[in-house]
């Protein structure tokens, strides 16, 4: 593996798949081995609910006024 001019390193497909199956993030951890290489876990994933909506499982659970504020949060922000 090499290092480009602006500090990238590209992982051959197959490692990359074995580290994670979407792309995103990762931690690399230095220890007295060499480099650890760790996939940062998902904070969510979309499916479609029984009524066709999307749904959002964030691995915790999320109050309707939680949402409302977050949307007016955004709102706000723009």
């Amino acid at each position: 593996m090499k290092v480009d001019r602006q500090g990238r390193l590209v992982l051959p497909l197959g490692f990359r798949e074995d580290l994670t199956t979407t792309p995103g993030e990762v931690v690399l951890t230095q220890t007295d081995e060499g480099v650890l290489i760790s996939a940062v876990p998902s904070q969510g994933a979309v499916s479609t609910g029984k009524d066709g909506l999307p749904v959002l499982r964030l691995g915790r659970t999320v109050s309707n006024a939680q949402v409302v504020a977050a949307v007016d949060a955004e709102r706000g922000a723009r």
